[in-house]
């Protein structure tokens, strides 16, 4: 048990300290300062995160067990399994669709909106904030409606990225970049089909996991609502979404999170087998002492 609350604890520290990393270059950046990229790559997602972690855990080394849920496979395993489906469907939704076929949306509002490269290390930080509730979650519970929430909001946004296709005209950042964060965009824009905008994936991803960090304490709750705000802004600044996109991603999220609220508080609504799911997360919340830490609040369902 010590064992598995250890990684679980090291895998939630390092994630949340890439994005913290990423918080502070974009700080840094936005002041002034710039950055050799082939520094970078190493201490952004090894050297700072991984020294921030090992001090962690030294300071923590008497309450793992706090960190262990069982079965390790759920959310070790749920972890990997959606972030692979997340990444491997968008591209292939990408490579299929045809660009001809997709349109732009009328720009309005997105007029008055400058091109900030620099935002775009906060728009990195989508990418480690998709694992962090499954490495934070107090309850399996909560990672049961992760795991579904995401499920049917990719399948949803996949649909229409397929049916309806949206593109964005993104200014293309020239080459070389002239500095850290046009390098960091440019990479951005060489892997992102930019057709796949309307809704922002980015953003209901990030309020998803927001949502569900939410359930395990008021701080972690706090910051993530902060950062998933600041990843839908990261969005339309570096012009890879418009407004509207970002609206639907969050109306998206939003929607299926409170969904799937109201199911678990109502399992009598749902097919047989589902119940039996929902009932086996309240007979295991019946066994759970919940501490002020890990307490639910705003958008628990327990």
């Amino acid at each position: 048990m010590r064992a598995w609350g250890l990684v679980r604890r090291a895998l939630f520290l390092y994630v949340f300290f890439v994005m913290v990393t990423l918080q502070v270059v974009f700080s840094l950046v936005m002041a002034g300062a710039d950055f050799d990229p082939s520094w970078m790559v190493f201490i952004v997602p090894a050297v700072a995160p991984l020294s921030l972690t090992a001090w962690r855990l030294y300071v923590e080394w008497e309450t793992f067990e706090r960190w262990h849920l069982e079965p390790f496979w759920g959310w070790l395993g749920g972890a990997l399994v959606m972030f692979g489906l997340w990444a491997l469907s968008y591209f292939v939704v990408g490579a299929v669709t045809d660009p001809s076929e997709a349109r732009l949306l009328p720009v309005t509002l997105d007029r008055f909106v400058p091109f900030r490269p620099e935002w775009v290390f906060i728009y990195l930080c989508v990418y480690p904030f998709f694992l962090l509730p499954f490495f934070r979650a107090p309850r399996n519970s909560v990672i049961h409606r992760l795991v579904i929430g995401y499920i049917v909001m990719l399948a949803v946004s996949y649909t229409i990225f397929l049916l309806m296709p949206v593109t964005y005209d993104r200014p293309l950042v020239a080459e070389p970049a002239p500095d850290f964060s046009r390098w960091a965009l440019a990479i951005v824009q060489g892997k992102d089909p930019p057709w796949n905008c309307l809704p922002s994936t980015h953003c209901a991803v990030s309020l998803l996991a927001a949502l569900a960090l939410c359930e395990s304490g008021r701080a972690v709750g706090v910051w993530a609502i902060l950062t998933a705000l600041a990843i839908a802004a990261s969005t339309v600044f570096t012009k890879q979404h418009y407004i509207v996109d970002v609206l639907s991603g969050f109306a998206l999220a939003g929607v299926v999170w409170w969904t799937l609220r109201w199911i678990w508080r109502n399992p009598g609504y749902v097919p047989e087998p589902a119940r039996h799911l929902i009932e086996a997360d309240e007979g295991a919340k019946g066994h759970e002492e919940l501490t002020e830490d890990n307490a639910c609040w705003i958008c628990s369902a327990d």
